[in-house]
């Protein structure tokens, strides 16, 4: 097994080898300094054919906030004070962690497309640049490192659609060069900002929830993902896991970013998307599918969340798929 250390991702301690075999390489992440202190990662490769592992060690850590919008990671992994823990990265999950003085082994799930983007900063950075009387969440970083032994910090939600965007458009920036480098700045910035924004949040949700509550939200989650097409009233549902309706929508915003009713049309325009690329099916067949009330309401909707008509959408990805066959056909002949 490869053993890396975290804090130059491609160094590897192997027998005989100084980096990273190409096969195992494909699994980590491309590296931009954006600034002093604050590290841009960006991981997009295809599926890997088997689960990856590697062994870890990372020493002095910086704070990492880390956007998955495909794939799975779990961390095996012991601390400074001996303890054991598992913890993992995954599908539409963002994860905010700070592990000083660990090891461990980082398992990497096949047959998924790796996309991620990672942001790390030093805890001076982070220090310098908010002001911890307004930001409890720094507080609580501030506490883990300041422990005789070092505490690891580590907290998930689901991805808030803000972040989620900027994280898409890293993912999938086009340009090359400077232009490329200006462009990754500007939008790594923008994360930060973004982010920094809703560390109270984070914060407040792993002081103000309870045990029952937040498995009591997930289950809600869990039956309003069922049939999104036919999902139940908001009183419905909160009736149906013990909470009142009100408490309900504001542990969604705790844990998943936004209301009850924003996460089922986010589900619904998530739907949308998948089925105009898949090309089997018209708009109007789509919108129905997908719980909208009408072709016209998926249009307006889908304007809003993604910038296009929904046919235009689909006509722009067939070509760009059938343009991606055609060279990678040319290429393999």
């Amino acid at each position: 097994m490869v053993k890396i250390s975290m804090n130059n991702w491609k160094q590897a301690f192997t027998d005989g080898e100084s980096w990273i075999p190409e096969e195992e390489e494909q699994c980590l992440w491309n590296e931009y300094q954006i600034r002093s202190g604050i590290k841009l990662l960006v991981q997009n490769c295809p599926a890997i054919v088997s689960d990856k592992e590697f062994q870890f060690e990372q020493h002095d850590a910086p704070v990492e906030f880390l956007y998955c919008l495909s794939g799975k990671t779990t961390l095996s992994l012991c601390d400074a004070r001996g303890e054991q823990r598992e913890l993992q990265t995954q599908t539409g999950h963002c994860t905010c962690s700070y592990l000083p003085h660990c090891c461990g082994i980082s398992k990497t799930q096949s047959g998924t497309p790796l996309r991620a983007v990672g942001l790390q900063v030093s805890l001076e950075t982070l220090s310098s640049i908010v002001s911890k009387e307004k930001c409890s969440f720094l507080s609580l970083i501030e506490g883990a490192a300041s422990e005789k032994d070092v505490c690891p910090f580590f907290t998930e939600a689901a991805i808030p659609m803000s972040l989620q965007i900027s994280a898409k458009q890293i993912l999938e920036c086009p340009l090359e060069g400077n232009f490329k480098k200006m462009f990754l700045e500007y939008k790594a910035l923008e994360l930060l900002y973004t982010q920094f924004s809703l560390l109270d949040s984070i914060a407040a949700f792993s002081k103000s929830i309870t045990d029952f509550e937040e498995k009591a939200t997930r289950k809600a989650h869990a039956i309003l993902m069922e049939d999104i097409s036919a999902p139940p009233s908001l009183p419905g549902l909160a009736k149906n896991v013990g909470l009142s309706h009100t408490r309900l929508n504001k542990l969604f915003r705790l844990i998943y970013g936004n209301t009850v009713f924003g996460i089922l049309r986010k589900e619904r325009l998530e739907c949308a998307r998948r089925l105009l690329e898949d090309g089997r099916r018209n708009v109007s067949e789509i919108a129905y599918e997908c719980g909208f009330s009408s072709p016209s309401h998926l249009s307006r909707a889908f304007v809003e969340q993604f910038g296009s008509q929904p046919k235009k959408y689909q006509t722009e990805h067939m070509m760009r798929q059938a343009s991606l066959d055609q060279h990678l056909n040319f290429n393999v002949n």
